[in-house]
């Protein structure tokens, strides 16, 4: 299917599965969960609440709602950490009738015990896929109603909304003065952070569902066209592209002149960042949505799988070291020092810390019971 007005098969599939699986409180998941880490603090979308954790012994430190009120507040999904002070999290709320589209519902809090932060919640015509990205005072943040708004940090004003013509699922990257989002319209685009003016958009050949990322003044990102590409971030030219044999999805990863990239099917590539040529090439046993992570010492490679399987790699040569299985589908991963922290949906323990060294557990929220 190569429309660009529909939803990718495969997404499809991954969103019923959600859909329909139990979890956590009774909570019917629609989407991924996702976290983001501060100053030795996790910040949460734990469907029910948003959690703070502390990110050494998984203890929770405050929750928002407390308690739970999914009537009025929940299902939330994800969290994007701004200036120190404020946490944006996502949720949704059922707007009336059996086969009614869900309405995403965008609220700040803030870090010191997460109080409501803005007077009023702002309110888009879908779900909030994925988290946002800030600068300079003004939060970008794609919808699936297939729109990307700008909204004043401050009190969550509308500052300005452009229109794709699909579901937008990614996290936005902004640079400077310009925020770069991907649509599953199958474009990438490069509009004007104060305006939400059009600046350049550039065409790939599938959808793109997730965040470029930005290394030595290059845009790197994937397409569900099966390619990896690199663009200039002043244009969008195209600089090379890389064809593995199934969708890119997730963000890569890079450093030390390399990328990492993983597609659905568990094929992981590093590449050479300049010219697209391929260094290695690795598999993991699973179907892979996330991009990888990399260690902060550059000699680890994490791939999050949809099984729930956590994976370390070699990046020397891509050889799998070690695997941590779980239940549940993992929804997000980030890497603080020696630790990998994850999310997990339709799974007792909903949140995970491992050594990124070996893969040993570190602990589980909630709590594993002995």
């Amino acid at each position: 299917m190569n429309s660009q007005f529909s939803l990718p098969v495969f997404a499809l599939a991954l969103l019923v599965v959600l859909l329909l699986a139990g979890c956590a409180g009774g909570v019917h998941a629609t989407t991924w969960t996702t976290l983001t880490l501060h100053d030795g603090i996790l910040y949460v979308a734990d469907l029910e609440q948003v959690r703070a954790l502390d990110a050494e012994t998984g203890e929770e430190i405050w929750a928002f709602p407390s308690p739970p009120d999914l009537r009025q507040y929940g299902p939330f999904y994800t969290v994007t950490l701004l200036n120190n002070e404020l946490l944006l999290v996502t949720s949704y709320e059922g707007a009336g009738g059996l086969f009614a589209r869900p309405r995403g519902v965008l609220r700040a809090l803030s870090l010191n015990g997460g109080r409501l932060a803005w007077l009023q919640p702002f309110i888009a015509g879908g779900e909030f896929i994925a988290p946002g990205a800030a600068g300079d005072g003004i939060f970008v943040i794609g919808n699936s109603d297939g729109n990307v708004y700008g909204l004043r940090i401050d009190d969550g004003t509308l500052l300005w909304q452009y229109p794709t013509r699909s579901r937008v699922w990614a996290t936005p990257l902004i640079i400077s003065d310009t925020a770069y989002i991907a649509s599953l319209d199958h474009h990438l685009y490069a509009l004007d952070l104060q305006t939400g003016a059009l600046r350049w958009q550039f065409r790939a050949g599938g959808a793109m569902a997730d965040c470029p990322l930005l290394l030595n003044d290059t845009l790197y990102i994937g397409s569900f066209d099966h390619n990896l590409y690199a663009l200039r971030p002043a244009d969008g030219t195209e600089v090379w592209r890389f064809t593995s044999t199934n969708w890119f999805w997730g963000t890569p990863a890079g450093g030390d002149g390399r990328l990492y990239a993983a597609d659905v099917d568990g094929n992981v590539y590093a590449l050479d960042a300049a010219t697209g040529q391929e260094i290695w090439r690795s598999r993991v046993q699973a179907t892979v949505r996330l991009g990888p992570a990399l260690s902060r010492d550059g000699k680890r490679l994490l791939i999050a799988s949809e099984n729930g399987t956590l994976f370390g790699l070699d990046t020397a040569d891509g050889f799998i070291l070690w695997q941590q299985a779980g239940q549940g589908q993992l929804g997000s991963m980030a890497i603080g020092g020696e630790r990998v922290y994850v999310t997990r949906i339709n799974a007792p323990q909903r949140v995970q810390a491992f050594y990124v060294e070996n893969g040993r557990p570190v602990w589980s929220y909630p709590a594993q019971q002995q």
